[in-house]
């Protein structure tokens, strides 16, 4: 009984003993499967996406194709003609379509005088609407061509095509309008159309600007014993960039040598002229309109300033405010004054 029972627990051990034997041979086996499953796993995994990150970026790549049309090139192109077009000088005055010669001659004129009447709205040294440091010199052949005036571009000037022959010469700097220059005035058979020029006469002016800053006056020069017994008159306001000077007729003094006597008129006056600057522009103004050189003198001593002598108040021996009580007190035409000629005396 003993041997029955040993053999069957001699067969439980071994049953026993294989099932354990069996176990330890397939967790090898397991394991590997396991590890070999997680890498194809991975690699097969990281195979599949693979593919769309290159398929992604070659998206990526061909979506910025589209943009050409609106870059940068393309809209420039577009944009940097604009200013020129604004600025060329038919397309801010598109209603002056006309030409000067298809004026006739008393609407030129008309146009002239109603220029010298008003201004154009402005003060001086704005000149017929022409303002220095802004109005540019491009336009003044669309404004003044249809209302009378030939425009000589390699000049910048403008000249009246009536027979007042009234004048403006420009100088600019970048086509801004710097400074102006106007002439004006009549012949003496002719004076009765300075009466256009009336807004400035001496009286006008004073009225208008002040007492000026400086006076000068003296008797000219005549080149030929026929030539003109005159007087050159002229006021200045520097801080305002302003000059105007005069020439009209005078007679010397037969009581008084080396004296001469006018009376200025607008009605009998040969010359109106103007300079009109930006005030602190122009430092040789004086030297600009009234040269020293051309100043009737004699030989004058050392350090002696030729302007002085033909100063107001040196060549008429009186103040600036005796002009001013002058020419504003009393009508136009009945004032006189004497003044020095300097060469004409013994």
């Amino acid at each position: 009984m003993k041997k029955y029972v040993s053999a069957i627990g001699y067969l439980i051990g071994m049953v026993v003993l294989v099932g354990c034997v069996a176990t330890s041979d397939t967790l090898p086996v397991g394991n590997d499967v396991i590890s070999v499953q997680a890498s194809v796993t991975i690699s097969s995994s990281a195979e599949e996406v693979a593919p769309l990150p290159t398929t992604t970026p070659t998206k990526a790549v061909n979506q910025p194709t589209p943009p050409p049309p609106t870059a940068v090139p393309t809209i420039r192109p577009t944009v940097t003609p604009s200013p020129p077009r604004e600025t060329s000088t038919p397309v801010p005055f598109p209603t002056f379509d006309i030409a000067y010669s298809e004026l006739t001659e008393e609407a030129a004129t008309q146009n002239l005088i109603d220029l010298l009447e008003t201004n154009r709205g402005c003060e001086l040294p704005c000149w017929w609407g022409i303002t220095l440091g802004k109005t540019n010199v491009n336009s003044l052949e669309a404004i003044f061509v249809p209302l009378g005036f030939n425009y000589y571009r390699d000049y910048e000037d403008l000249r009246d095509n009536t027979f007042y022959k009234a004048s403006i010469s420009i100088t600019s700097m970048g086509r801004i309008v710097q400074s102006i220059e106007v002439r004006g005035g009549a012949t003496e058979e002719t004076y009765d159309r300075n009466e256009a020029w009336r807004p400035y006469a001496i009286p006008r002016v004073l009225e208008r600007l002040g007492t000026p800053e400086n006076i000068y006056v003296y008797y000219p020069f005549r080149f030929d014993p026929g030539g003109l017994q005159a007087y050159r008159l002229f006021l200045y306001y520097p801080d305002l960039g302003v000059e105007i000077d005069y020439l009209g007729k005078a007679s010397l003094n037969d009581n008084r040598s080396g004296w001469a006597q006018a009376c200025p008129n607008i009605l009998e006056t040969d010359e109106i002229n103007l300079f009109l600057f930006q005030p602190g522009s122009e430092p040789d103004y004086l030297e600009r309109t009234l040269p020293e050189s051309s100043l009737p003198l004699p030989k004058l001593a050392e350090e002696t300033n030729p302007y002085d002598l033909v100063s107001w108040e040196q060549a008429t021996e009186s103040s600036l405010d005796e002009f001013w009580r002058l020419f504003t007190e009393s009508d136009e035409g009945t004032v006189c004054f004497e003044f020095k000629t300097y060469w004409t005396g013994n």
